[in-house]
Protein backbone atom coordinates (compact mmCIF):
# COMPACT_ATOMS: atom_id res chain seq x y z
CA UNK A 1 0.00 0.00 0.00
CA UNK A 2 2.73 2.41 0.92
CA UNK A 3 4.57 1.51 -2.25
CA UNK A 4 1.52 2.27 -4.34
CA UNK A 5 1.09 5.62 -2.67
CA UNK A 6 4.72 6.38 -3.18
CA UNK A 7 4.51 5.54 -6.86
CA UNK A 8 1.40 7.68 -7.19
CA UNK A 9 3.10 10.62 -5.53
CA UNK A 10 6.09 10.22 -7.80
CA UNK A 11 3.80 10.14 -10.83
CA UNK A 12 2.01 13.29 -9.66
CA UNK A 13 5.34 14.96 -9.01
CA UNK A 14 6.54 13.98 -12.48
CA UNK A 15 3.36 15.30 -14.07
CA UNK A 16 3.71 18.54 -12.17
CA UNK A 17 7.31 18.86 -13.26
CA UNK A 18 6.26 18.14 -16.84
CA UNK A 19 3.57 20.81 -16.65
CA UNK A 20 6.05 23.32 -15.31
CA UNK A 21 8.42 22.45 -18.11
CA UNK A 22 5.62 22.87 -20.67
CA UNK A 23 4.69 26.21 -19.15
CA UNK A 24 8.31 27.30 -19.35
CA UNK A 25 8.53 26.16 -22.95
CA UNK A 26 5.33 28.06 -23.77
CA UNK A 27 6.63 31.15 -22.01
CA UNK A 28 9.92 30.96 -23.88
CA UNK A 29 8.03 30.36 -27.13
CA UNK A 30 5.83 33.35 -26.42
CA UNK A 31 8.85 35.51 -25.66
CA UNK A 32 10.58 34.32 -28.81
CA UNK A 33 7.42 35.04 -30.84
CA UNK A 34 7.22 38.53 -29.36
CA UNK A 35 10.87 39.07 -30.16
CA UNK A 36 10.39 37.82 -33.70
CA UNK A 37 7.36 40.09 -34.14
CA UNK A 38 9.31 43.00 -32.74
CA UNK A 39 12.20 42.30 -35.08
CA UNK A 40 9.75 41.97 -37.98
CA UNK A 41 8.12 45.26 -37.10
CA UNK A 42 11.49 46.96 -36.88
CA UNK A 43 12.49 45.52 -40.26
CA UNK A 44 9.15 46.64 -41.73
CA UNK A 45 9.63 50.11 -40.29
CA UNK A 46 13.16 50.21 -41.70
CA UNK A 47 11.91 49.13 -45.12
CA UNK A 48 9.19 51.78 -45.04
CA UNK A 49 11.72 54.39 -43.96
CA UNK A 50 14.02 53.45 -46.85
CA UNK A 51 11.11 53.62 -49.31
CA UNK A 52 10.08 57.04 -47.98
CA UNK A 53 13.66 58.28 -48.22
CA UNK A 54 13.93 56.99 -51.79
CA UNK A 55 10.63 58.65 -52.73
CA UNK A 56 11.76 61.89 -51.12
CA UNK A 57 15.08 61.67 -52.95
CA UNK A 58 13.26 61.07 -56.25
CA UNK A 59 10.96 64.01 -55.57
CA UNK A 60 13.92 66.24 -54.80
CA UNK A 61 15.65 65.07 -57.97
CA UNK A 62 12.54 65.72 -60.08
CA UNK A 63 12.08 69.10 -58.41
CA UNK A 64 15.68 70.02 -59.15
CA UNK A 65 15.36 68.89 -62.76
CA UNK A 66 12.17 70.93 -63.12
CA UNK A 67 13.82 74.00 -61.59
CA UNK A 68 16.82 73.56 -63.89
CA UNK A 69 14.51 73.27 -66.91
CA UNK A 70 12.53 76.34 -65.88
CA UNK A 71 15.75 78.27 -65.34
CA UNK A 72 16.99 77.17 -68.76
CA UNK A 73 13.73 78.31 -70.37
CA UNK A 74 13.86 81.59 -68.47
CA UNK A 75 17.44 82.16 -69.60
CA UNK A 76 16.52 81.37 -73.21
CA UNK A 77 13.51 83.70 -73.13
CA UNK A 78 15.53 86.50 -71.54
CA UNK A 79 18.22 86.01 -74.17
CA UNK A 80 15.66 86.20 -76.98
CA UNK A 81 14.06 89.28 -75.41
CA UNK A 82 17.46 90.95 -75.13
CA UNK A 83 18.20 90.08 -78.75
CA UNK A 84 14.86 91.57 -79.78
CA UNK A 85 15.61 94.68 -77.74
CA UNK A 86 19.01 94.99 -79.37
CA UNK A 87 17.39 94.53 -82.78
CA UNK A 88 14.84 97.23 -81.99
CA UNK A 89 17.62 99.53 -80.80
CA UNK A 90 19.55 98.94 -84.01
CA UNK A 91 16.43 99.53 -86.10
CA UNK A 92 15.72 102.69 -84.13
CA UNK A 93 19.28 103.89 -84.66
CA UNK A 94 19.01 103.18 -88.37
CA UNK A 95 15.66 104.97 -88.63
CA UNK A 96 16.97 107.95 -86.66
CA UNK A 97 20.02 108.06 -88.91
CA UNK A 98 17.84 108.00 -92.02
CA UNK A 99 15.66 110.76 -90.57
CA UNK A 100 18.75 112.78 -89.73
CA UNK A 101 20.19 112.23 -93.20
CA UNK A 102 16.87 113.17 -94.75
CA UNK A 103 16.56 116.30 -92.64
CA UNK A 104 20.13 117.41 -93.28
CA UNK A 105 21.00 116.28 -96.81
CA UNK A 106 17.95 114.46 -98.16
CA UNK A 107 16.12 117.57 -99.39
CA UNK A 108 18.03 120.81 -99.75
CA UNK A 109 15.93 123.91 -100.24
CA UNK A 110 17.38 126.61 -102.49
CA UNK A 111 15.77 129.67 -104.05
CA UNK A 112 12.44 128.23 -105.15
CA UNK A 113 13.82 124.75 -105.84
CA UNK A 114 14.31 121.45 -104.07
CA UNK A 115 17.10 119.05 -104.97
CA UNK A 116 17.19 115.43 -103.80
CA UNK A 117 20.69 114.22 -103.08
CA UNK A 118 19.72 111.17 -101.04
CA UNK A 119 16.18 110.22 -102.06
CA UNK A 120 16.10 107.81 -104.99
CA UNK A 121 13.13 107.87 -107.32
CA UNK A 122 11.57 104.47 -108.15
CA UNK A 123 12.54 102.81 -111.42
CA UNK A 124 10.08 102.18 -114.25
CA UNK A 125 10.26 99.40 -116.86
CA UNK A 126 6.79 99.65 -118.39
CA UNK A 127 5.46 96.54 -116.67
CA UNK A 128 3.28 98.38 -114.15
CA UNK A 129 0.59 101.02 -114.62
CA UNK A 130 2.13 104.26 -115.85
CA UNK A 131 -0.53 106.37 -114.12
CA UNK A 132 0.17 104.66 -110.79
CA UNK A 133 3.93 105.06 -111.20
CA UNK A 134 3.59 108.71 -112.20
CA UNK A 135 1.66 109.50 -109.00
CA UNK A 136 4.40 107.83 -106.97
CA UNK A 137 7.15 109.60 -108.90
CA UNK A 138 5.58 113.04 -108.57
CA UNK A 139 5.11 112.51 -104.83
CA UNK A 140 8.89 112.11 -104.57
CA UNK A 141 9.87 115.01 -106.85
CA UNK A 142 7.26 117.44 -105.58
CA UNK A 143 8.59 121.05 -105.70
CA UNK A 144 11.60 120.09 -107.83
CA UNK A 145 12.58 122.13 -110.85
CA UNK A 146 11.45 120.82 -114.25
CA UNK A 147 15.06 120.08 -115.26
CA UNK A 148 15.59 117.98 -112.13
CA UNK A 149 12.34 116.07 -112.71
CA UNK A 150 13.29 115.28 -116.30
CA UNK A 151 16.79 114.13 -115.34
CA UNK A 152 15.51 111.91 -112.52
CA UNK A 153 12.75 110.38 -114.68
CA UNK A 154 15.13 109.58 -117.53
CA UNK A 155 17.57 108.02 -115.04
CA UNK A 156 14.74 105.88 -113.61
CA UNK A 157 13.73 104.32 -116.95
CA UNK A 158 14.61 100.66 -117.51
CA UNK A 159 14.13 98.06 -120.23
CA UNK A 160 11.45 98.77 -122.83
CA UNK A 161 10.49 102.04 -121.16
CA UNK A 162 13.99 103.36 -121.82
CA UNK A 163 13.47 102.84 -125.57
CA UNK A 164 10.77 105.54 -125.50
CA UNK A 165 13.57 108.12 -125.41
CA UNK A 166 14.38 107.17 -129.02
CA UNK A 167 11.12 108.83 -130.08
CA UNK A 168 12.11 112.16 -128.52
CA UNK A 169 14.80 114.37 -130.05
CA UNK A 170 17.77 114.63 -127.72
CA UNK A 171 17.49 118.38 -127.35
CA UNK A 172 13.77 118.18 -126.56
CA UNK A 173 13.79 115.63 -123.73
CA UNK A 174 12.23 117.90 -121.12
CA UNK A 175 9.90 116.62 -118.38
CA UNK A 176 6.68 117.33 -120.28
CA UNK A 177 7.93 115.65 -123.46
CA UNK A 178 9.16 112.53 -121.64
CA UNK A 179 5.96 112.08 -119.59
CA UNK A 180 3.85 112.66 -122.71
CA UNK A 181 5.75 109.98 -124.64
CA UNK A 182 5.43 107.51 -121.77
CA UNK A 183 1.73 108.30 -121.45
CA UNK A 184 1.20 107.52 -125.13
CA UNK A 185 3.06 104.21 -124.79
CA UNK A 186 1.96 103.00 -121.36
CA UNK A 187 -0.91 105.25 -120.27
CA UNK A 188 -4.44 104.04 -119.59
CA UNK A 189 -6.13 106.39 -122.05
CA UNK A 190 -5.56 104.20 -125.12
CA UNK A 191 -6.78 101.14 -123.18
CA UNK A 192 -10.19 102.58 -122.31
CA UNK A 193 -11.95 100.67 -125.09
CA UNK A 194 -10.29 97.46 -123.90
CA UNK A 195 -11.44 98.06 -120.34
CA UNK A 196 -14.95 98.88 -121.55
CA UNK A 197 -15.11 95.56 -123.37
CA UNK A 198 -13.88 93.75 -120.25
CA UNK A 199 -16.47 95.49 -118.08
CA UNK A 200 -19.31 94.37 -120.31
CA UNK A 201 -18.47 90.78 -119.39
CA UNK A 202 -17.27 91.42 -115.82
CA UNK A 203 -19.40 89.65 -113.20
CA UNK A 204 -19.05 89.58 -109.44
CA UNK A 205 -17.19 86.40 -108.53
CA UNK A 206 -18.63 83.93 -106.04
CA UNK A 207 -16.15 84.64 -103.22
CA UNK A 208 -15.83 88.36 -104.07
CA UNK A 209 -17.34 90.90 -101.68
CA UNK A 210 -19.21 93.95 -102.94
CA UNK A 211 -16.34 96.20 -101.85
CA UNK A 212 -13.77 94.09 -103.71
CA UNK A 213 -15.96 94.04 -106.82
CA UNK A 214 -16.37 97.84 -106.79
CA UNK A 215 -12.64 98.42 -106.20
CA UNK A 216 -11.70 96.21 -109.15
CA UNK A 217 -14.05 98.09 -111.47
CA UNK A 218 -12.64 101.45 -110.36
CA UNK A 219 -9.10 100.15 -110.77
CA UNK A 220 -9.79 98.93 -114.30
CA UNK A 221 -11.56 102.07 -115.41
CA UNK A 222 -11.65 105.35 -113.53
CA UNK A 223 -15.00 106.37 -115.05
CA UNK A 224 -16.71 103.01 -114.73
CA UNK A 225 -20.45 103.39 -115.21
CA UNK A 226 -23.04 102.53 -112.58
CA UNK A 227 -24.70 100.20 -115.07
CA UNK A 228 -21.48 98.17 -115.37
CA UNK A 229 -21.43 97.74 -111.61
CA UNK A 230 -25.12 96.79 -111.42
CA UNK A 231 -24.93 94.40 -114.39
CA UNK A 232 -22.16 92.44 -112.72
CA UNK A 233 -23.81 91.97 -109.31
CA UNK A 234 -24.06 88.30 -108.42
CA UNK A 235 -27.40 88.52 -106.57
CA UNK A 236 -30.24 89.24 -109.06
CA UNK A 237 -32.50 90.67 -106.34
CA UNK A 238 -29.84 93.16 -105.20
CA UNK A 239 -29.09 94.02 -108.85
CA UNK A 240 -32.75 94.76 -109.57
CA UNK A 241 -33.28 96.95 -106.49
CA UNK A 242 -30.07 98.94 -107.06
CA UNK A 243 -30.93 99.43 -110.74
CA UNK A 244 -34.36 100.89 -109.83
CA UNK A 245 -32.69 103.49 -107.59
CA UNK A 246 -30.88 105.06 -110.61
CA UNK A 247 -27.76 106.06 -108.70
CA UNK A 248 -25.34 108.54 -110.26
CA UNK A 249 -22.11 107.08 -108.83
CA UNK A 250 -20.80 103.58 -108.21
CA UNK A 251 -20.19 104.45 -104.55
CA UNK A 252 -23.88 105.26 -104.04
CA UNK A 253 -24.82 101.99 -105.71
CA UNK A 254 -22.34 100.12 -103.49
CA UNK A 255 -23.80 101.64 -100.30
CA UNK A 256 -27.33 100.57 -101.24
CA UNK A 257 -26.14 97.09 -102.29
CA UNK A 258 -24.43 96.65 -98.92
CA UNK A 259 -27.57 97.77 -97.07
CA UNK A 260 -29.74 95.30 -99.02
CA UNK A 261 -27.23 92.52 -98.47
CA UNK A 262 -27.16 93.21 -94.71
CA UNK A 263 -30.98 93.30 -94.55
CA UNK A 264 -31.22 89.97 -96.35
CA UNK A 265 -28.72 88.42 -93.95
CA UNK A 266 -30.66 89.76 -90.96
CA UNK A 267 -33.94 88.39 -92.34
CA UNK A 268 -32.37 85.02 -93.03
CA UNK A 269 -31.06 84.87 -89.46
CA UNK A 270 -34.44 85.88 -88.00
CA UNK A 271 -36.14 83.04 -89.88
CA UNK A 272 -33.53 80.47 -88.89
CA UNK A 273 -31.38 81.74 -85.98
CA UNK A 274 -29.46 78.45 -85.82
CA UNK A 275 -28.39 78.54 -89.45
CA UNK A 276 -24.64 78.34 -89.82
CA UNK A 277 -24.09 77.22 -86.22
CA UNK A 278 -22.33 73.95 -85.39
Amino acid sequence: MEDSMKQLMEMLSAMKASQEEMKEDMRRGKEELKEDLKIGQEELKEDMRRVQEEMKANQEEMKQKLEDKLQEMKTTIEKEINQEKEGVKEDKKEINKKIEDLSTTGIIKTEGSVAATKIKVPTYDGKVSWNTYLRQFEAVVRNWREEEKATSLIAALRGEALEVLRTIPEGSQDYKAVTSALEKRYGDAHLQHVYQAQLRHRKQRFEETLQQYEADLLLRLSNSSVSSFVDGLRDPEISQLVRLARHKTIHEALVQALEIEAAKEASRFAINPYQGRD
